[in-house]
Order: structure tokens, then C-alpha cells, then sequence
């Protein structure tokens, strides 16, 4: 670049000297004169011809370089200079193709990053094709053909769900402005980019005692890890759901919450009651459930029931990090 910038200069410094002695040719010559006594005569000599004038040496062509070599130096220039964007772009671009780059190989070493980001026609049309047909697409196909978790299926079925119900009771189409700012704008926001759960594992060495007669073979590390992530992805998803039905049945009003919704009846209290077993502890070994009515009688637990004991039944296990 540095030749290019003195190229330039000492171009422009050659065409400005040959444009300003072309401008002061021999018909613009400065003439002095003065008048004397004698009659006007040049005492001083300011009329007579010099003895180098610039007419000789830049009547209108240069004697070193022609205007059409000029010409041509400035072209080539262009083009250098054109070449040297195009390949500066071409080197800046490098960084973000890198980038997609390191996105598709994390999303063929590790599946659970392919997060993607689905615009709300491709929500609506989730809800159309379930609920057209919800035995062939379960929230399982669902799921697998728009790569995203079966959580999230429920959560658009739902939303969607809602909306519509919304829809019904009001005179005018519902606001949609942010979902359309989400769909214009999807990179001002940062959508979730974990698709599939992976297991966090404790890095620490595992010493274990083989028995005798060991050839040596163990489990690939990898199947490993992927088996543990599809069994704590399987635990989480139905902790989702179980919390997502309860949720909807507090919003429909099934579960009572408030103090004053939970006064006796007239007809009494309903009890729970849990018969214990041979080894006289609730679960393995236990007894079971059943609901104690107000006039003695006893009938086995409903939905409602066995999602409050489902709910309060401990789960015993490590915390899982999503």
C-alpha cells in the first residue's frame, strides 16, 4: 500500500506540473516595460526574449510519459485498489464463516447443540397439523421433525391452545407485534441453543475392583454418556409434564388453592388413607392408597388423587443441571 500511496503522489505531482506550464504558454509570458526619456527604450532588457522559455520543453506533450501511459497507470492503480477490497473482504469474512463452521461440527459432536429458533406461522402450524391429526403427530414426531424438545411441543401446544380460546371471547384479532419483532429480528435475541439434554458428569477418576477372568473391555465412554443423558432427558421430561398438567388444572380452577376454597362441606372430609404392608413402610414393600368417603365407604384414588400422591411422593435422586 505504501508504494501504491508514492506511485500516486509522484503521478498527481507530474499531470499538476504539466497542467501549469500548459497554462502559461508563450502567448501569456509576462513583458515588462518602462518608459524613459530616450524614448520608451528597454533600459533594462524585460522585453527581450530569455533564453528558456517553457514553450520549449512543455508544448502540450511530456517528454517522459504521455497522457495515454497516465491513463493507463491510473487504471492499473483502480485496479489494485479494487483487488485489495476484494480481497480484504474476503479475509474479514473468514470470521464468521468460521463461526458457522464451529456451530455444525458442535452440532455433529454433540446433539444437544441444535438449538432452533421457530417462527410462530411454524408454531401455528404445529398446533394446525396436532390437532387435525393428533395420532400421527404425536409430540414425539413432532418433536424430531423440527429438532426441538418434546417439552417445548407441550409448551406451543398450549400457548397455542390459549390463544385461541383467548380469540374466541374477544371482538378483534389478538395483538401479534412482538411475534412479528421475533421473527424480523431473531438475532437481537438469544434463543435457547440446547435441544437434547447432556448429562454433566463429575470428572474424577472411578476405581473399581474387576473380578477375576476380566478381559479388559469397557463401555465406550461416549455411549456411556450418551445412555446417562437420555435417562436424566426421559426423568425431565416427565417432571415437565406432570407440573404442566397440575399447572393447567390450577388455571382451570380444579385445584383449590385459596383458604377459603378449602372449607369443610356439608358432607364431610374425603381422606387419603394408606394401608401399610408386610414390611410395614410406604413404596417397595408397602401397601397402597385408597380414598375414605364421609359415610364410611371406600373407592379406589381418581386422576385428581394420584396426581396429588405422584406429587408429593419424594423423587430420590442427584440434582440434575439442565
Amino acid at each position: 500500500m505504501q508504494i501504491l500511496q508514492r506511485l500516486i503522489t509522484s503521478t498527481s505531482r507530474r499531470v499538476a506540473a504539466h497542467e501549469k506550464w500548459r497554462h502559461w504558454g508563450p502567448s501569456r509570458r509576462l513583458c515588462f516595460s518602462t518608459d524613459s526619456k530616450s524614448g520608451g527604450i528597454d533600459e533594462m532588457g524585460w522585453q527581450s526574449p530569455p533564453s528558456w522559455s517553457p514553450a520549449g520543453h512543455f508544448n502540450g506533450e511530456d517528454s517522459n510519459m504521455s497522457l495515454s501511459e497516465l491513463q493507463e497507470m491510473e487504471d492499473k492503480i483502480r485496479e489494485l485498489e479494487a483487488e485489495n477490497r476484494r480481497s480484504k473482504g474476503f479475509v474479514e469474512s473468514w470470521q464468521g464463516r468460521m463461526a458457522e463452521t464451529s456451530v455444525l461440527l458442535k452440532q455433529v459432536q454433540e446433539p444437544g447443540a441444535r438449538g432452533s429458533y421457530l417462527k410462530d406461522s411454524e408454531k401455528a402450524q404445529i398446533y394446525r397439523l396436532h390437532k387435525e391429526n393428533p395420532e400421527l403427530y404425536t409430540v414425539e414426531k413432532l418433536a424430531k421433525d423440527y429438532r426441538i424438545m418434546r417439552q417445548r411441543v407441550h409448551a406451543i401446544l398450549w400457548l397455542k391452545e390459549l390463544e385461541e380460546e383467548e380469540q374466541k371471547n374477544l371482538p378483534h384479532p389478538l395483538d401479534d407485534s412482538v411475534e412479528l419483532l421475533l421473527d424480523t429480528f431473531p438475532e437481537f435475541f438469544n434463543s435457547h441453543d440446547r435441544e437434547f439434554h447432556v448429562a454433566s458428569l463429575p470428572y474424577k477418576p472411578d476405581f473399581k475392583v474387576m473380578p477375576e477372568g476380566w478381559d479388559g473391555i469397557t463401555k465406550d465412554v461416549d455411549q456411556v454418556h450418551y445412555e446417562i443423558s437420555k435417562r436424566e432427558d426421559e426423568m425431565l421430561y416427565q417432571e415437565f409434564v406432570e407440573k404442566m398438567n397440575f399447572n393447567k388444572k390450577k388455571m382451570a380452577g380444579e385445584v383449590k388453592c385459596h383458604k377459603y376454597s378449602r372449607r369443610r362441606s356439608s358432607d364431610g372430609w374425603t381422606f387419603i388413607v394408606e394401608k401399610m404392608g408386610s414390611r410395614g413402610k410406604r413404596g417397595g414393600g408397602g401397601g397402597w392408597k385408597f380414598a375414605s368417603m364421609p359415610d364410611g365407604s371406600t373407592r379406589s384414588l381418581n386422576e385428581m388423587e394420584k396426581m396429588y400422591v405422584r406429587r408429593e411422593t419424594p423423587r430420590r435422586r442427584r440434582k440434575i443441571l439442565p
